[in-house]
C-alpha cells in the first residue's frame, strides 16, 4: 500500500451540466478528495470540457474521466484529450481505460474482441504519448507512429497524467499491473481482494515492478444520505450495475441457489433501474438487502463509523484508494463524504 490512510475519490454521473461539475469540483477541492472523476456514457455531455472548467476553480484536486475504451475512441485521441486536460489542470489529469461497457456496446453494436490486447495497446500508446516526447508503438490492434507533441507542451515541472486500467479479473489485472499507473476494480467485495492482489502481484513481478508504483482503487456505489430509507431505495434501484450481479461478485455471500436466482432475475433488476423504481419484482427482500450490504456502501449518518471501518478493512487488505460513485443529490453525497467520512477515516 502506498499510504497510511486510504485515498478517497468521487465519481459523478455522466452528463451533468458543466456549471454543476465545476461547482462540485470546487466543493471537492475544499475536502481531502484525491480525484473527481466524471463518467462518460453514450448520449451524454462530453466530460472533458466540464473538467477544463473544473480545473479553473481547483488547486489540488485531480480531474479524470472514466471509462474510455479503444473500441469507441482510438488511443491517439484519448491521448490528445488527456494531454489537453493535463495542460489546463497543471498536471492533475487522470483517465481510466477499459474494455467496452454494456451501454456503449448496446448503442454501437461493437463487439470487444481481444479485450485484454486492445486495452494493453491503448495503455501503451497513452502512456507514451503523454510522457512528453515522441511516441512510437506497434501494437497488435492499435499503433501510432511518429507521434510528436508540440514543443510548447514540453514542461518538466508538469507531472504526467495518471493512467488507470479498468481491470478486475485475472488476465486483465496481470496485464494492467505491468503497464498502467494503477487499476480501478469494479465493485470488488472484500472477500475477493486476496485473489485480486495475487493477480496484481504476478503481473508486477513479471514486469520487474513493485506495489509501490501501482495504485489499487475500487469503484463502489455510495448510497449514504441523511435519510436511511431514501438511501436504501436508491441502492435497490441501482443494484443491477454492481458487478452486473455476476456470480464472481455474489457467490461469496449468497447460497448457490440464491446466486442462480439473482442471475435468472437480472432482467427484473434492470427493469427497476430503467423505471427508476426501488421495487425488484420476484426477488426476495432478504436477497436484495444482502446484495446492497455486500456490494455497496449504503446507510445514513449513524452508520458512518461502520462504513469507515469497512473501508479500513479494504485498505488493510491491499486497497490504496476508493472511488465513491455519487447518484441523486451529488452535493449532499459529497458533503457527507467530506464532512463525515473523511474525518472518520482519519
Amino acid at each position: 500500500m502506498n499510504a497510511a490512510v486510504v485515498k478517497v475519490d468521487v465519481i459523478l454521473e455522466a452528463g451533468l451540466p458543466p456549471a454543476q461539475v465545476q461547482a462540485l469540483a470546487a466543493q471537492a477541492d475544499r475536502y481531502a478528495i484525491q480525484t473527481l472523476w466524471v463518467s462518460s456514457f453514450p448520449a451524454k455531455r462530453d466530460p472533458v470540457p466540464a473538467l477544463v472548467l473544473a480545473a479553473q476553480v481547483t488547486q489540488r484536486l485531480r480531474l479524470g474521466t472514466l471509462p474510455v475504451s479503444p473500441y469507441e475512441v482510438h488511443p491517439l485521441r484519448i491521448a490528445d484529450q488527456l494531454r489537453t486536460l493535463n495542460e489546463h489542470s497543471a498536471g492533475r489529469s487522470s483517465v481510466l481505460i477499459g474494455g467496452l461497457g454494456h451501454s456503449v456496446a448496446r448503442v454501437t453494436g461493437l463487439e470487444p474482441r481481444r479485450r485484454v490486447t486492445a486495452v494493453r495497446d491503448a495503455l501503451q500508446i497513452v502512456k507514451q504519448a503523454t510522457a512528453g516526447g515522441p511516441a512510437n508503438y506497434q501494437g497488435e490492434l492499435f499503433s501510432i507512429c511518429n507521434y510528436v507533441p508540440p514543443n510548447s507542451e514540453s514542461n518538466p515541472t508538469r507531472p504526467p497524467p495518471h493512467v488507470y486500467a479498468g481491470a478486475t479479473q485475472p488476465q486483465m489485472l496481470r496485464m494492467a499491473s505491468a503497464i498502467a499507473d494503477g487499476t480501478m476494480l469494479s465493485d470488488a467485495p472484500l472477500s475477493r481482494l486476496p485473489e485480486v492482489l495475487q493477480s496484481i502481484d504476478a503481473g508486477l513481478g513479471a514486469s520487474g515492478r513493485t506495489r509501490s508504483v501501482f495504485r489499487i482503487n475500487n469503484f463502489m456505489a455510495w448510497h449514504v444520505k441523511s435519510d436511511l430509507a431514501t438511501a436504501r431505495a436508491e441502492a435497490r434501484r441501482e443494484i443491477v450495475w454492481r458487478g452486473f450481479l455476476l456470480p464472481w461478485f455474489t457467490s461469496t455471500f449468497l447460497e448457490a441457489k440464491e446466486v442462480a436466482l439473482v442471475e435468472a432475475m437480472r432482467p427484473a433488476f434492470l427493469q427497476a433501474f430503467l423505471e427508476r423504481s426501488d421495487r425488484i419484482e420476484g426477488v426476495p427482500t432478504a436477497i436484495v438487502d444482502a446484495l446492497i450490504d455486500n456490494l455497496t456502501l449504503t446507510g445514513d449518518l449513524a452508520t458512518i463509523d461502520r462504513i469507515a471501518q469497512h473501508i479500513h478493512e479494504l485498505h488493510a487488505a491491499g486497497l490504496d484508494e476508493i472511488a465513491l460513485r455519487l447518484h441523486d443529490a451529488p452535493e449532499e453525497g459529497l458533503r457527507i463524504i467530506g464532512e463525515h467520512l473523511i474525518p472518520a477515516l482519519s
